[in-house]
Formats: C-alpha cells, structure tokens, sequence
C-alpha cells in the first residue's frame, strides 16, 4: 500500500488530468461504493478522451508526447527514466540491466581497442574477458542478478 501512496506522476499524467479530474477522485472515499464505481469510470472515461484528443493536435502527433532528444533514445535513457515509478526491486533490476548494458559497451570499446592495438587481432585469450573481469567487481548478489539478466538475454536472442 506504500508504494500506490508513493506513485509519481508522469508528463501523460499532467497533459490528460486537470484539478477538476483530481477534486473527483479525491472525493471517492465519501461515496457510496455504487457511486464510487460510476464516478471512477466516468473519471477514467474523461482522461481517454483527453488522451484521444491529445492525439488530435497536429503538433502532438507529428512531435509525440514530450519527446525527447533524438540524441538519448537509448535503451539506457529509456531505463533512467522508467526508474523512478518502479518499486525497489525493480529499480534494482534496472540498476542491474543498465549496468550490464555500460559493462557490454565498455567490453565491445575494449575489444576494439585490444583489436586495433594487436594489429591483427591475434591477442592473449588465455586472460578472461573483460566481461567476467567487470562481473568479478560487483558484490555476490549484483552479480547473481547479472547471471539471470544475461540468461534472459540469450533466451531472447534466440
């Protein structure tokens, strides 16, 4: 029950509501539960409409809604900004994904290097990757979310 109290408001949350929208629901606890019924749905009938009409607007939907850079559409950008509306596990979670994703972006830019640095490529393999080298930093637990993220992401890869 904390974390509903604890919800954050996104940018589609301000664009669709208004204060009357937010009176209405902060009214709900005095009603009826018949009337409960019928006022929520009629509140969430209202915000879809918004959210169609939203839509509507020229410049909404050449645009999008509060679109970003073009520059930081990366699937970290995305994570960072989903972060803040997860519960705690989940932003561990996204901790661990995003970590994984700068740790395989170092470890390509290292292969490059290495690769470029060798001339031909042929390089020491007998040292362990620079992968394994990052996982070893992390404390037990990271390192166990680690393992089942990149399970995950052979599965889906398959």
């Amino acid at each position: 029950m904390s974390e509903e109290r604890d919800l954050k408001f996104t940018d589609l949350d301000f664009l669709v509501g208004n204060h009357h929208l937010q009176m209405m629901k902060a009214a709900l606890p005095f009603l009826h539960v018949s009337e409960q019924k019928m006022l929520s749905v009629l509140v969430k009938l209202e915000e879809l409409h918004r959210t169609i009409n939203l839509f509507q607007d020229q410049e909404v939907a050449t645009v999008g809604i509060c679109s970003v850079d073009k520059k930081s559409t990366s699937p970290l950008d995305m994570l960072n900004a989903i972060k803040p509306y997860g519960t705690t596990y989940e932003q561990d979670m996204i901790d661990v994904i995003s970590n994984f994703i700068q740790g395989s972006r170092l470890s390509n830019a290292y292969q490059e290097t290495a690769g470029n640095a060798a001339g031909n490529g042929a390089g020491n393999t007998e040292h362990r990757s620079p992968m394994d080298q990052i996982k070893n930093l992390l404390p037990p637990e990271q390192q166990s979310r680690l393992e089942t993220v990149q399970l995950l992401m052979q599965a889906m890869s398959l």
